[in-house]
């Protein structure tokens, strides 16, 4: 098996290309499901300038949705062309895995790597979602390869793209900067552990000094998005979180079935061996990896999220990937048959329990979509009433209701003239008695405790209900 490494890093490679061939033709590419994917394709079929205001007011940095509004010539209503740009960092990774993965390690290894990206956990749903996790994932996974580069060869080029694929991370998603920033800790490591001291501090210094200039533009904006949407996670973790947290590298569903333990239960054995071989070998780079995925799930979900009981997949998805090509570097560099024959078994077998994992998840999430679906065109009529309590409700739903009479009950920055601004509730039904009211929820339900509320429909892929 030793001698076969590159025809099965081949094998490998050559399967990565069919999921990349299913990602275009599967039907998930085509349909919006998520409540987040709706506010992605209302804020990038926006005009530029207003689209890029509404960004400002989310929790999210601004560079996902300008690479969105890029694809303008190709029609930004088309869901399948927003779909394939999440799709794109596949492609880039598959190219990085051939051009630079297998050549800075082997074939094993660069084939494993992008097999393992699209099979394993929930990768290849978010890699049909639109919305930023897939590009977060390139961006951290280039950033982790430079480390590799810059601490081996501490040269111009490789702490250039150190800077560049950070600066990205960091104007993706804000908890990718928590990887970023742990791969620049790894780096002073190195660097205090190095002979030439104080000409690499001059080079790492350059490169924070340069981050902290050019990311300084949107802190003005992340100062004002952290006052206005501040954390509310306040629950201590739980042991059942953290043993799903362990596993969620490949076992993604968080449900404790007899049958998911015992997947979980497989990928703790499969982690144990990666740590007991990088250990054996003394492998530093794949350690700090592991390393780095572990602390950013500890700061990020423990800390900022404040809960250990839900698993945020696509948060998470970039320091996974950092696992998965520290995992199929230790595997690649096996010699003994025996171990790389179960190594190799495991990886098989976890990405066939992902798969099925994978497959019961995107046959719920239409099912779901075809009792929302059948929901909403039941009250989409003249003789409803819509109440919004947010503006992230219109966003999501106005499209589907456009037969209904709309009102919010804030005044934002997203409406259409198709929506009556009214912060009293009592007044917009003292006017519509004759018609049946919707109040569509996003906040907290106790401040409407006195209106009798039945939930008629509760969202399983978002936060919203709407009730009567």
């Amino acid at each position: 098996m030793y001698k076969k490494r590159e025809f099965l890093g081949k094998i490998f490679f050559a399967s990565a290309v069919l999921i990349l061939i299913y990602m275009f033709i599967t039907p998930a590419s085509h349909v919006l499901i998520h409540v987040d994917e709706y506010w992605t394709y209302s804020l990038v079929n926006l005009p530029f300038m207003q689209g890029m205001t509404v960004a400002a007011h989310d929790v999210h940095p601004p560079l996902y949705y300008l690479i969105l509004y890029l694809f303008t010539p190709f029609g930004l209503g088309n869901i399948f062309i927003l779909k394939i740009a999440s799709i794109i960092p596949y492609i880039l990774l598959m190219f990085v895995s051939y051009f630079k993965i297998r050549k800075d390690y082997n074939w094993l290894t660069a084939g494993l790597f992008i097999f393992c990206i699209g099979a394993m956990s929930d990768f290849f749903v978010e890699f049909l979602t639109m919305r930023m996790y897939s590009w977060g994932l390139f961006f951290v996974i280039m950033a982790f390869i430079y480390f590799r580069d810059v601490v081996e060869n501490w040269d111009q080029k490789s702490w250039a793209f150190l800077t560049l694929f950070t600066l990205l991370s960091a104007y993706t998603q804000y908890l990718f900067a928590i990887s970023c920033g742990l791969i620049y800790l790894s780096v002073l490591y190195r660097i205090l552990k190095s002979e030439d001291v104080k000409a690499h501090l001059k080079q790492f210094a350059f490169s924070v000094i340069s981050l902290v200039v050019l990311y300084a533009p949107w802190m003005v904006v992340l100062v004002h998005q952290l006052k206005t949407h501040p954390s509310t996670g306040n629950e201590l973790p739980q042991l059942t979180g953290i043993f799903n947290y362990l596993t969620v590298f490949a076992v993604k569903n968080p449900d404790l079935s007899f049958e998911m333990v015992i997947f979980k239960i497989i990928a703790l054995m499969f982690l144990f061996m990666i740590l007991l071989l990088i250990y054996k070998n003394r492998a530093e780079y794949e350690a700090n990896g592991i390393l780095i995925m572990f602390v950013t799930i500890a700061v990020s979900v423990f800390v900022i999220m404040g809960s250990a009981r839900d698993i945020n997949t696509r948060y998470l998805l970039p320091v996974l990937g950092i696992f998965w090509l520290c995992a199929s570097i230790t595997i690649g560099k096996l010699e003994n048959n025996k171990i790389l024959a179960i190594m190799l078994a495991l990886v098989i077998v976890l990405a066939g329990i992902s798969v099925f994992i994978t497959q019961d998840d995107i046959t719920d999430r239409f099912e779901f979509n075809d009792r929302k679906s059948s929901f909403l065109e039941s009250i989409n009529n003249n003789g409803s009433v819509i109440v919004y309590d947010t503006d992230f409700g219109y966003q999501v739903l106005h499209d589907d209701l456009n037969k209904t009479k709309q009102y919010s009950i804030k005044d934002t920055y997203f409406y259409d003239n198709d929506t009556k601004i009214s912060g009293n509730l009592d007044k917009i039904i003292d006017k519509n008695q004759d018609k049946d009211i919707y109040l569509v929820l996003w906040e907290n339900l106790d401040q409407y405790k006195k209106y009798n509320l039945d939930e008629k429909f509760k969202s399983g892929y978002g936060v919203y209900q709407i009730n009567i």
